[in-house]
């Protein structure tokens, strides 16, 4: 099993695609959220500012479908949350001047 970090889609509407996968806790990292499109965000690591998310723990298997869904827009990566877990999570790669900032952290709460 591996944990990954999710503050997007996979909470709310693509979390099936996590398949059968072990909530373990609420936490954040430092970063910033941007919002990309009306139905998911981008992060960009940044250390004075942070983003809220939950940790799972996932099956390694099925990251092939995790990155195909996430596409080019994305690189995995491996992160520290603030509960001191190494977790997976998807880095946005391109530009975010042009779109908003999630102030609050928080995609859930935009």
């Amino acid at each position: 099993m591996e944990y990954i970090f999710v503050y997007g889609a996979f909470r709310d509407a693509y979390a099936e695609l996590l398949k059968n996968c072990v909530y373990c806790d609420r936490t954040f990292v430092y970063g910033k959220i941007y919002q990309v499109s009306d139905f998911y965000p981008g992060l960009k690591r940044d250390k004075e500012s942070i983003v809220h998310g939950d940790i799972y723990m996932i099956d390694p298997n099925i990251f092939d479908e995790l990155d195909e869904f996430e596409g080019e827009e994305y690189s995995r990566e491996k992160i520290w949350t603030a509960h001191g877990i190494e977790c997976w999570i998807y880095i946005y790669k391109y530009d975010i001047e042009q779109y908003n900032q999630i102030k609050c952290g928080d995609w859930l709460l935009r």
